[in-house]
């Protein structure tokens, strides 16, 4: 089979490495988003780590403002391609595309569909605090992530994983099992079997409050948000140190408190006046922060904006940051 890879993101990248090195099943060309302009006064070329990937297999590269448009359509057609195969690639397949190749259209969905549709589904497993998510391989159709399943495997979620570090290993888990498909989808001896409709949940694309974090919440929850919402939007809180303006801070990594305390080995207390979000204590190992199901978490490493990455003590260091001193919305 003849075949086209169609991708942007980093996900993807481990698939088209797999494509490239077959032998029997010729990658034909590639299709990514356009390159863009980032840097001080847009100067710099940002192209997609598929690009990247591509131009080291010298495989031809198209890269469509649309890729619905009719005339990079009939261009395709011209290359005789049998087999899509998509993965992140950030446009919708309109059904002239979809019906292009013989073999059909088959997306890399990196969720158990038919749980978590949409953008987000890593992020969103993260989130919800589950303990394993998957990977669908399923037959593409015109409304999203809802076609036949090929191929489905689970992938247990790691303690303290983020969402990068299990996109990754999602990334690879895909690579692998569309290797060991082409030659069936060839011979035409796949099951496929529908999604049921009736389990269906969604995980749209994220937006910048929903990293905010709301120290009401039970202290898991709150881990959860900051590993979820790596690398964007970052999990964010404000600080309002005394006498100054609000500063949004990103935390970077946290862990649930085991009261060991800190120097003097004591449990951490609450002081008078706690409550969500306020400093408990500050020692080597992070600061100890109140939650809304009355347990603790220790911040390890924040961001202020516009900063560096610091650790904990270097930032209640430089902040001046004491116990008693509340974390939250800005003011």
């Amino acid at each position: 089979m003849k075949i086209i890879f169609i991708g942007s993101s980093a996900f993807g990248v481990p698939t088209l490495k797999a494509l490239a090195g077959q032998s029997r099943h010729p990658l034909i060309g590639v299709i990514t988003q356009p390159d863009s302009k980032k840097g001080r006064g847009l100067k710099e070329v940002a192209v997609s780590p598929v690009k990247k990937e591509a131009l080291k297999h010298k495989v031809e590269i198209w890269q469509p403002k649309s890729i619905n448009d009719p005339a990079f359509i009939r261009q395709l057609d011209d290359k005789d391609p049998e087999l899509i195969i998509v993965a992140a690639y950030g446009q919708k397949l309109g059904k002239e595309m979809l019906d292009l190749p013989p073999y059909g259209c088959l997306n890399i969905h990196p969720s158990l569909l038919p749980k978590y549709r949409g953008s987000a589904p890593v992020n969103y497993a993260i989130l919800k605090g589950d303990a394993e998510t998957g990977v669908s391989i399923i037959r593409m159709s015109e409304k999203m992530d809802a076609g036949f399943v090929i191929r489905q495997a689970s992938v247990k979620i790691k303690d303290g994983e983020t969402a990068p570090e299990l996109e990754a290993r999602l990334a690879e888990e895909s690579a692998a099992i569309i290797a060991g498909l082409l030659d069936g989808m060839e011979r035409g001896g796949l099951e496929e079997t529908p999604q049921d409709e009736s389990e269906a949940t969604f995980a749209p694309k994220l937006k910048k409050t929903d990293g905010e974090i709301d120290w009401s919440r039970p202290a898991r929850e709150i881990i959860n948000r900051i590993r979820a919402m790596q690398p964007w939007p970052g999990a964010y809180t404000w600080l309002k140190p005394q006498g100054k303006a609000p500063v949004k801070v990103d935390i970077t990594q946290a862990r649930l408190n085991s009261d060991e305390g800190g120097k003097s080995g004591r449990p951490a207390r609450t002081p008078p006046g706690g409550g969500p979000g306020r400093i408990i204590e500050i020692n080597n190992n992070g600061i100890i922060i109140s939650c809304g199901d009355e347990q603790k978490l220790s911040i390890i490493g924040v961001k202020p904006a516009g900063g560096r990455a610091l650790t904990a003590r270097e930032f209640a260091n430089g902040y001046r940051l004491k116990t008693g001193d509340v974390l939250g919305k800005e003011t």
